[in-house]
């Protein structure tokens, strides 16, 4: 299955369910420059997006889940790419996700 088929299957889903919140960690293997976000904007996807200028930094608390539904920022999409944070405003996973041993 194409990854846009996959992610038009989510589009579909959030939009039937607007009070649902997805979180997507990729491994990333897109090396095409700005590849990734075109297939999220072409899903329909990017509507849902919840951007990278409003992940906590250094500690910050995340937003309420009401305030993510209210403002339809409901996707939260994370590469293994650290790169991708500046070029495609797709967050790096390890600047923002702890992993316990």
């Amino acid at each position: 299955e194409r990854a846009i088929d996959t992610l038009r299957e989510i589009e579909s889903f959030m939009s039937a369910n607007p009070s649902e919140i997805i979180t997507l960690i990729l491994e990333d293997y897109v090396h095409t420059p700005n590849a990734l976000r075109k297939v999220f904007n072409d899903s329909g996807l990017s509507k849902f997006w919840f951007p990278v200028s409003k992940m906590p930094k250094k500690g910050e608390d995340w937003p309420l889940v009401r305030d993510m539904v209210a403002s339809n920022e409901r996707l939260l999409v994370f590469t293994s790419i650290a790169s991708k944070e500046q070029s495609e405003g797709i967050a790096y996973e390890w600047n923002y996700i702890v992993e316990n041993e």
